[in-house]
């Protein structure tokens, strides 16, 4: 196992484990890794990649529903309905401020 993969599986690890800070760290590793130049190593990496791949998006699907709950929570409360053609329709309360905890 040479030292790109080896650093394609720590990145899987930081993407798997939420450590962004870590993954920021390797990437300049891994861009001055050298490749090596056989066919079976050749096709360790490319499965490595394409799994690295998949979690990074997995990741970003998480981040961007954590954002969208995070607005939801900070808009307050609201009601969801759907109107007679079947189109989503939110309704908030009037003067309602969103609870604050101390």
């Amino acid at each position: 196992m040479g030292l790109l993969e080896d650093l394609l599986d720590q990145a899987a690890d930081a993407l798997l484990a939420g450590n962004l800070a870590e993954l920021a760290a390797l990437t300049e590793r891994l861009e001055s890794a050298p490749v090596p130049q056989d066919r079976a190593s050749a096709e360790r990496l490319q499965a490595k990649a394409q799994r690295n791949a998949r979690l990074l998006e997995a990741a970003t699907r998480g981040v961007k529903a954590a954002r969208l709950r995070v607005a939801e929570i900070t808009r307050g409360p609201t009601l969801t309905t759907y109107d007679a053609r079947g189109q989503k329709a939110l309704f908030a309360p009037q003067g309602l401020v969103p609870a604050r905890r101390v």
